[in-house]
């Protein structure tokens, strides 16, 4: 390639101009020592100025308007995409992609924004949570500390490992929490089932369990009524549902302490 035609192609995008700068600055370099290029550049501008000129009026001689497209053909398709646009084509493309990145960033705070709402919702709920536990901790230790809290001691057999149990239970609220250790695993499809015996009257469901594997249980505030006297706690094992009244003997009793 002769150094004629190494900037052939860019003398069509300067009669244009729609050169870059950069490439403007080497071609106009290069037009201060070469007067061929500066001859045809001359050309180029005359038939533009004649295509110009034809816009309303008679029709341009065929060989001006052959030669600026004959010049405009030599460009590779992909520089004339490129270059053509780059006084308007290139601020269309940088105006989409800030607007883009408008909508990305807006997208992404209002993201950000709902997740830490539902986390601070989520810490408000644990919080709630947490001091609802914590102000039922503090009533059932002050139920159980109290003066009115019964002891009853529920003990099966003679032979170690003795399972044994363990009442406290609060007459006025009705509170109750029972302690078992050392119980037999059940049988399938059975259930351990506490009861209160009252000084009168039939034996009041307390709750069920099933110990885990070293045999330990326990039943915490079960759904018993206010202001019944106990006069003992007793254990049967029932169908797995429970039961409404004892269907076998108790395997453990105890009275109050």
């Amino acid at each position: 390639m002769s150094v004629h035609e190494q900037f052939a192609e860019d003398l069509s995008l300067y009669a244009l101009e729609a050169l870059g700068s950069e490439e403007r600055r080497v071609l106009e370099e290069h037009l201060q020592g070469c007067a061929e290029c500066r001859d045809e550049l001359e050309l180029m501008r005359g038939d533009l100025g004649l295509l110009g000129l034809s816009a309303s009026g008679a029709e341009p001689p065929a060989r001006s308007r052959q030669r600026l497209l004959d010049a405009v053909a030599q460009e590779p398709r992909g520089a004339r995409l490129v270059r053509s646009g780059r006084k308007s084509g290139w601020w269309q493309v940088l105006e989409w992609a800030a607007g883009a990145a408008a909508v990305v960033v807006m997208l992404l705070l209002v993201r950000e924004n709902t997740s830490l709402q539902r986390r601070i919702a989520g810490l408000e709920a644990d919080s709630e949570a947490q001091q609802a536990q914590l102000a039922q901790a503090k009533e059932l230790m002050a139920s159980l500390t109290s003066a009115d809290a019964e002891h009853f001691i529920l003990v099966a057999g003679k032979t170690p490992p003795q399972p044994q149990g363990k009442a406290l239970y609060v007459r006025g609220s009705g509170m109750l929490v029972f302690l078992a250790g050392n119980m037999p695993p059940l049988p399938p499809e059975r259930i351990y089932e506490l009861w209160l015996i009252p000084s009168t009257g039939a034996p009041i469901p307390a709750g069920l369990f099933k110990p885990g594997p070293g045999g330990d249980a326990t039943v915490v505030k079960p759904a018993l009524p206010a202001g019944v006297e106990a006069k003992a706690f007793a254990i049967t094992v029932e169908p797995e549902g429970g039961s409404a009244a004892p269907t076998s003997a108790p395997i453990m009793a105890g009275a109050r302490s």
